[in-house]
């Protein structure tokens, strides 16, 4: 199945309150957790043998993944939940990565008209998110708050926030579904901001641009999974929040 551009949104990560392990514990929830501890006999999903001969691992501490309601966790095992928020102000997300190669070619090489390359070891991706300026998106405040001071008067109360910076945790789905069967397709996606653009354009809506950085250290990547019933289990196939029937992890409507 071939994800449309339509389907692709961004969402803001908020963590819960951390869920330790025990005798009968389980996930009420379906949804995505970051590893936070991972037990000497974990329950935890294992890699099969054929996954782990392709060069695959276990899940860790600071992987985000997706779990389903009733997956049990042992003694030592403990996992953050995470509450996806829409975020409203997006329009579109390029995402562009590179590796890292050397040429190696030696006077051989170039005589027989070839150049040898090996791969370093570090890769890079990086892109522009674009979107309009909304009036009342949290998650952008949280934004422009890295760049400027941010004044916020709600009726009763009067708070001014000093610009900092600070790391932006999204997640961004390639392909949302909840029909059974079918791969759902996500991408953790942290990021650090470099640069931030805002137009007023004299007639039409106020856009603006930032350009970030994957921030490699907080364990970005894609997210595949297939879609279960668990309803014949008796258990929520949904995640934190109103929607059950939702396995993505509960992305609320806008800010």
């Amino acid at each position: 199945m071939k994800p449309g551009g339509k389907d692709g949104k961004l969402y803001k990560i908020h963590e819960e309150a951390e869920i330790s392990g025990g005798s009968s514990v389980a996930l009420e929830k379906s949804g995505f957790y970051r590893i936070k501890r991972v037990g000497e006999h974990t329950e935890l999903p294992q890699p099969s043998n054929e996954d782990l001969a392709k060069g695959a691992r276990a899940m860790g501490p600071g992987d985000v993944v997706h779990l389903w309601a009733g997956q049990t966790l042992a003694e030592g095992d403990e996992v953050i939940p995470l509450r996806l928020v829409l975020i409203s102000f997006v329009k579109d997300v390029s995402n562009s990565k590179q590796g890292t190669s050397y040429d190696v070619s030696t006077q051989e090489n170039l005589d027989s008209g070839v150049r040898e390359y090996i791969t370093g070891a570090f890769s890079e991706s990086s892109g522009t998110i674009n979107g309009t300026v909304e009036t009342d998106s949290e998650a952008q405040r949280e934004l422009l708050n890295q760049f400027s001071s941010v004044a916020v008067e709600d009726g009763e109360h009067y708070a001014i926030f000093p610009a900092k910076e600070t790391k932006q945790d999204y997640m961004l789905s390639r392909r949302e579904t909840e029909t059974v069967g079918q791969t759902a397709v996500w991408e953790h996606f942290p990021v650090t901001v470099e640069s931030l653009n805002m137009d007023k354009p004299l007639d039409g809506e106020q856009n603006f641009n930032f350009n970030y950085k994957v921030d490699g250290g907080n364990h970005p990547g894609m997210i595949y999974y297939t879609v279960r019933d668990l309803s014949a289990n008796g258990q929520q196939g949904g995640s934190q929040g109103s929607d059950p029937s939702d396995p993505s992890g509960d992305p609320e409507g806008g800010d």
